[in-house]
């Protein structure tokens, strides 16, 4: 009788059941969907920006926090400027060398693993059957395969600060070896915090991140070739020594001594504005923020060659310096952050 009565209860309600399915599938659905672990509407057009998302969507996927996705991105493009297929001091592969667990000073990919991590990196690359160079095996790696400190590392994400979480990371993950660039991967973090909670390049006159590429929109009135580029007044790969022959580039000449990036605007005998001024060097005061991304030495500043202007006020540089990972990058500023700085007028 018990049996009788269990089945009846069961097969009365069964109807119910089967209304509240959709209801409940439709309640599923729009909760997944109002998920802020993913901002899939950010707009992304140049290579570095495409991998700062992979590497912000990877974040929050684990649980972190958008300043911890922001921390993470700012050391990571510290050290490898968001290049995966980077390797420490631009040395070309050495298979020999790649897999020696002793060997340091040969660091690869985005966060510039070095000695047992690259080679663990090499290794976990070869089971999957994909290069090392690619994106999605490195934040996979990063976040999966590196023993503890991927597990070190998913619980740093979860910072609620941008800066000190980036230091954070830096000390404890990174383990850096020059601390002193702690500045600089605070405001690359704070860049990329900015960026990606803003929906991203509009492409319509906002800033973008340092890349080695030129960003969509723009265009060069020369291309660049720093194969002839003399080093003697200034030193191979410094901002003043790009400076002064990109300008050479355009028949503009700047004298040899010039001084440190930052004394270029105070130098007697040049027009200097606050107004952008097409193939001028743009020079940047100790510390200066540079288009919101990363500030300028405080003691000797910094100092870019304008490219483009666009009609809205936005301004392309190039630049270069030891800091980074290429021989010379580019860089959009904003009408605003243009705004703030000043132009030498070369002869």
């Amino acid at each position: 009788m018990k049996k009788v009565i269990k089945r009846k209860v069961i097969l009365f309600s069964l109807p119910f059941l089967l209304l509240l399915l959709p209801i409940l599938a439709f309640f599923a659905l729009f909760v997944g969907s109002s998920d802020s672990s993913s901002d899939t509407d950010i707009n992304t057009n140049t290579p570095q920006q495409q991998t700062a998302k992979v590497i912000w969507d990877r974040v929050l996927k684990e649980g972190g926090t958008k300043e911890g996705a922001a921390a993470l991105l700012g050391n990571n493009q510290a050290e490898s400027e968001l290049q995966p297929s980077i390797i420490q001091s631009n040395a070309t592969y050495n298979e020999a060398k790649a897999m020696d667990t002793t060997l340091g000073v040969y660091a690869f990919g985005l966060a510039q693993w070095d000695s047992g991590r690259r080679v663990n990196l090499l290794n976990y690359a070869k089971s999957q059957k994909k290069s090392w160079t690619d994106t999605n095996l490195q934040v996979e790696f990063m976040f999966e395969q590196d023993g503890t400190d991927s597990t070190l590392l998913k619980q740093l994400v979860k910072g609620t600060n941008v800066k000190q979480t980036t230091e954070d990371i830096m000390r404890k993950w990174e383990r850096a070896g020059a601390v002193d660039s702690l500045p600089k991967r605070q405001g690359f973090a704070e860049y990329w915090y900015t960026f990606m909670t803003t929906g991203g390049d509009s492409g319509t006159g906002g800033g973008s991140g340092i890349t080695p590429d030129i960003p969509s929109g723009w265009t060069l009135d020369k291309p660049i070739n720093t194969s002839g580029y003399l080093a003697t007044s200034y030193e191979y790969k410094q901002c003043t020594w790009f400076t002064w022959n990109r300008a050479k580039d355009f028949g503009i000449t700047f004298g040899m001594y010039m001084g440190n990036g930052a004394d270029w605007q105070h130098q007697a005998g040049y027009t200097v504005t606050t107004t952008p001024t097409l193939h001028s060097a743009v020079s940047f005061s100790g510390g200066q923020t540079v288009g919101g991304q990363w500030n300028a030495d405080p003691v000797y500043g910094h100092v870019a060659f304008v490219e483009a202007i666009h009609s809205d006020g936005s301004v392309l540089i190039s630049q270069s310096g030891t800091g980074f990972s290429t021989v010379y990058t580019f860089q959009v500023l904003t009408k605003a952050q243009a705004s703030q700085l000043h132009y030498v007028i070369g002869k």
